[in-house]
């Protein structure tokens, strides 16, 4: 009897063991299965900082535009003399020379000969003449403008081609009579460039020249330029 008594309790404690294990297993089941989830409370965004300290913008920079006439006067007088036109050249000298014995020409003693140069006439304008003014009322820029002048005539002693000599009888050529030729040469350079209108293009030019200047110190659409000579 009493091992069947341990026995039967033996298997009692068993089986309580085993319905102990089952109940777990089923209360994890469960729980697993049904998970309750727990509402958050909503999360309401901040309000974005404004920007008190916003980025400050520069304004349009005012750019003083009145000269005075005097400012732009003294502007082009700085400039001084300028050579506005140049007038190249080529020019043939022909020198003849011979002597007399009582006012009779001795054919005997004819020097000549016959030679070219290259050179350059240059034209402008001495901007120290210039004369400004400014009339308010009507907006206009008067310009008063020395005349043009010839600057001066160069010549390219390189240059020189000899394509005839002729020596007379006790009369030689001698350097001062190329000399005096040359002297010859530039005042026919000088008055051929004139009639070429050398002085009219160099006065353009120098127009030219101070419309651009005084455009670049006054607002153009404010004011006007106009020319005279002195």
């Amino acid at each position: 009897m009493p091992s069947t008594t341990k026995t039967r309790k033996s298997r009692i404690l068993i089986v309580l063991i085993v319905l102990a294990v089952l109940a777990i297993v089923v209360l994890l089941f469960w729980h697993g299965g049904h998970k309750t989830d727990t509402a958050l409370p909503p999360v309401t965004p901040r309000p974005a900082m404004e920007n008190t300290a916003r980025e400050k913008r520069p304004g349009p920079i005012v750019v003083e535009t009145e000269i005075a006439a005097e400012t732009i006067e003294e502007g082009l007088n700085d400039i001084g003399q300028l050579v506005t036109e140049e007038y190249y050249f080529t020019e043939v000298v022909r020198y003849s020379s011979i002597k007399k014995l009582f006012n009779i020409e001795l054919g005997i003693t004819a020097s000549s000969f016959l030679a070219s140069y290259d050179g350059v006439v240059t034209a402008g304008l001495d901007f120290t003449g210039i004369r400004i003014q400014k009339d308010e009322v009507n907006k206009v820029i008067l310009v008063t403008l020395p005349k043009a002048q010839i600057l001066s005539v160069d010549i390219d002693p390189d240059s020189f081609e000899l394509y005839s000599e002729k020596e007379g009888l006790g009369n030689p050529i001698s350097m001062e009579d190329y000399s005096s030729s040359l002297a010859e040469l530039e005042n026919s350079a000088r008055e051929k460039a004139v009639k070429l209108g050398v002085l009219e293009r160099a006065e353009e030019n120098a127009r030219r020249i101070i419309r651009n200047f005084i455009t670049g110190l006054v607002d153009p659409s404010a004011y006007s330029v106009s020319f005279t000579n002195a």
